[in-house]
């Protein structure tokens, strides 16, 4: 995960910042920071090359505009010659109480360059570029071991050496038993500082110890606790202990999936899959804490094949025709064999969850059963259905 221009700018050091242009660019990352005071000054001009001109993009600069101060115009120059050069944002220490152009701000919300205004003497810039450099590393370490499970992910299933190793990449004092958890952040992109505020929280509060990991991955951040022997046999007995991880503040906006418990540390790959597939299905939390694979049922089988071309043309060849009907006649067959499926092939739950009669569900039923031409009452109608809609659901799911 890379450092964001908004990452900093929520940054409680750098509370006194104030943002004047280029809000369209607070997603751009940061990759270094300098200081900009003389680089840009037509007196100075084989200086110029001096000042990140070799780096593509992704530099925060800051500055005071010293070389401006009889000419403000020179402002709206280094402008257009930090933007041209993609970087990252502006920082300006007004101390000399200089006038930002209309013109310095229409160019830098036009190229979604952002400018931010501090009026104040403090912190020095020393201080923020420490700041934003230590920021970078951190970030930086927090997307690499993202790369790390990716790396994991590759490995053959048959490949037990290379699994092994690369598990003790992860964490090389993990022990065999092994449960992961996922925790899904459920409002739009996570931002990195919301995910380093709970690492801190729970590096304060001791959850873990050296054999169990906690990092960024994906939209999100695995949890894996390790031990020599696990005492717990469900991985229920074993968050016991935890319910005050699961109340946090911290994490009322993430959906938690919960993998089986594992016995050999060279299993890591299937724990954390588990625990994704589970945080994908937060309709079967039934006002738990977090969702278990293990109660994901029908799903588990499908879940780690749910990519394969045969499944998509499997569950196509059902799903297809009905979605063509109800796009004609806006009949409802779709959902409501999706709904019957999910209710254990029960008219009347069916019905229930509808806020429909049951003889209304058993008329959509048979429409089902002419078009497909299948008996959805029969058990091998029924279960040939359930497969397809199972595997559509799993389909629709970010894992």
């Amino acid at each position: 995960m890379k450092l964001t221009v908004r990452d900093i700018s929520n940054f409680p050091e750098l509370s006194k910042l104030t943002l004047i242009a280029g809000r369209g660019g607070l997603k751009k990352t940061i990759t270094h920071c300098g200081i900009l005071d003389y680089e840009y000054d037509k007196d100075v001009a084989s200086k110029y090359y001096d000042y990140n001109y070799q780096v593509d993009g992704g530099f925060l600069t800051l500055s005071t505009f010293l070389y401006a101060k009889k000419n403000p115009g020179l402002i709206y120059d280094a402008v257009k010659k930090l933007a041209s050069k993609n970087g990252s944002g502006l920082i300006i220490k007004n101390i000399f109480k200089l006038p930002i152009s209309d013109n310095v701000i229409r160019y830098a919300d036009h190229m979604d360059f952002p400018i931010f205004i501090l009026n104040d003497s403090y912190p020095f810039f020393e201080d923020i570029l420490l700041l934003v450099s230590k920021a970078i590393e951190k970030y930086e370490s927090v997307y690499y071991m993202e790369q790390k499970v990716t790396a994991l992910f590759s490995v053959e299933e048959t490949d037990i050496e290379a699994a092994s190793r690369a598990v003790k990449e992860i964490n090389p004092f993990i022990q065999d038993d092994i449960l992961s958890l996922y925790f899904r952040y459920d409002f739009g992109h996570l931002d990195t500082k919301v995910y380093l505020d709970i690492e801190r929280d729970l590096e304060q509060k001791k959850v873990l110890g050296p054999e169990s990991s906690v990092f960024l991955y994906k939209n999100g951040f695995l949890v894996i606790f390790s031990g020599r022997h696990f005492s717990e046999e469900t991985s229920e007995d074993l968050l016991k202990p935890y319910e005050d991880l699961f109340s946090s503040k911290l994490i009322k906006d993430f959906t938690v999936g919960v993998s089986k418990i594992h016995h050999l540390k060279e299993d890591l790959t299937y724990a954390i899959k588990e625990s994704i597939y589970a945080s994908s299905f937060p309709e079967e939390s039934s006002g738990r804490p977090f969702i278990t694979f293990d109660s994901l049922g029908p799903y588990q089988p499908i879940l780690p094949f749910i990519h394969k071309p045969s499944m998509y043309g499997y569950s196509r060849s059902y799903i297809l025709p009905l979605e063509a009907y109800d796009a004609e006649k806006n009949a409802g067959l779709l959902n409501t064999l999706i709904s019957f499926v999910k209710c254990g092939g029960d008219l009347v739950k069916t019905g229930e969850a509808m806020s429909q009669h049951k003889n209304t569900i058993r008329y959509r039923l048979k429409k089902i059963g002419e078009i497909l031409d299948i008996n959805p009452f029969s058990l091998s109608g029924y279960e040939s259905l359930a497969l397809a809609v199972r595997i559509y659901i799993c389909s629709g799911k970010e894992v």
